[in-house]
């Protein structure tokens, strides 16, 4: 009996440690990405309260959470939660299974522009049909001749979707998008995830699965050369999106977050969310920027994009965005997961030929050459286009 109430004078705190070092690992994972209080606050607040902050003076209220002790403790946690995590996805990716599960997804390599392909013509098709452009705040009559630049959205979204005269079609959506920019300002760079696809598809067009293949057959040599290239524009546009959201929106008008994370009651979920509205703000602007950055340096990559294809699926559930803004989203991420690494840090740090490569060509070397449109089906593992170099 004695021993007994020994061991029952030890385990008092067992489940309340488990339960806070849940909560801990859950911050850590929100941290990494744009959670529910980052979602794009266009598609949640009134578009007239909207566009009347965004017009408002700059302000740095968010940063003012810090001078709360309590909310500079969640954050400390949370930042090393989050540095535990990446440490034990690195220490992961090392081991044998590791690896073989991380170089899985590029197998589908080939399919991956054709997500992306698929959703921007979906989501201009869409964005045509609710009158507006990239996004629901980005009313098309806005425009001098609306009726027109609607036609011109439907025209091109049917141009990608059957990939007939791609790159005249990604011509004339660059055309729009600087029409946008005219008119709306920086703004628009909220949206340069729509930007990247753009100039990819004017540079190398699409030559699988489209009418543009059977009439003009392949890419010339000198495009095909850098075609496997496409990818990292997408990636780095898509990740500057990210953090001039971020910093835009999150940093410079927090009341437009505020204002989500009080409206929507984010206080709530206290396994999830600080019990600060001004934290939530401050926090979800530092992970979007975070993310975008992790984005464009191709660090921890593939972990971030499951991760942020999670939120970004929770929030548009939570909140009951519109979906089609969202096309692009999912499809540069899924791009992103089956693409060959190139011009990362993970490309540096983990991939194979790092032992046979000189350290200072390993980021511009993709993992093989083939590009989107290349049908031959190439094995990660076996691709193998570069010659042996001596072991540094």
């Amino acid at each position: 009996m004695a021993s007994n109430v020994c061991l029952d004078r030890r385990r008092p705190h067992g489940p309340a440690i488990r339960k806070r070092q849940i909560r801990w690992f859950a911050a850590a994972v929100t941290a990494l990405v744009p959670a529910a209080a980052a979602a794009h606050e266009a598609y949640v607040v009134e578009q007239s309260y909207f566009w009347e902050e965004l017009h408002r003076p700059f302000s740095t209220h968010a940063v003012d959470a810090l001078k709360d002790p309590h909310n500079t403790a969640v954050t400390a946690y949370i930042t090393i939660g989050v540095l535990l995590l990446l440490t034990a996805n690195f220490l992961f990716r090392r081991t044998r299974f590791g690896r073989t599960l991380h170089a899985y997804p590029e197998r589908f390599a080939r399919f991956g522009p054709m997500f992306v392909r698929a959703a921007i013509a979906g989501a201009l098709f869409f964005s045509a049909a609710s009158n507006s452009f990239l996004g629901p705040e980005l009313s098309i009559n806005h425009f001098a001749h609306p009726g027109l630049f609607r036609i011109g959205l439907l025209l091109i979204s049917i141009m990608f979707a059957v990939g007939f005269l791609t790159e005249l079609a990604a011509a004339i959506g660059l055309l729009l998008y600087a029409g946008a920019a005219k008119i709306f300002g920086a703004y628009v760079l909220t949206y340069a995830n729509y930007l990247g696809e753009l100039i990819v598809l004017l540079l190398f067009g699409m030559r699988r699965w489209s009418l543009d293949a059977a009439v003009f057959g392949k890419l010339s040599r000198v495009r095909e050369q850098y075609e496997k290239y496409e990818s990292v524009i997408v990636r780095m546009l898509y990740g500057f999106a990210l953090v001039f959201a971020g910093i835009t929106v999150k940093f410079l008008h927090p009341d437009i977050t505020i204002k989500v994370a009080t409206d929507w009651h984010l206080t709530q979920f206290h396994w999830l969310f600080p019990s600060d509205s001004l934290l939530i703000t401050f926090g979800a602007g530092l992970a979007e920027v975070a993310i975008g950055m992790f984005i464009i340096l191709g660090f921890e990559m593939r972990l971030t994009v499951v991760i942020s294809l999670f939120y970004i699926t929770l929030s548009l559930l939570y909140f009951r965005e519109l979906v089609w803004p969202h096309y692009l989203l999912y499809g540069i991420s899924l791009n992103l997961l089956v693409q060959p690494e190139t011009f990362t840090i993970d490309h540096v740090l983990f991939a194979r030929h790092r032992r046979r490569t000189r350290w200072w060509r390993r980021p511009f070397l993709p993992h093989h050459g083939a590009g989107k449109s290349i049908g031959k089906k190439l094995r990660p593992e076996k691709a193998q286009p570069f010659p042996r170099l001596e072991t540094i």
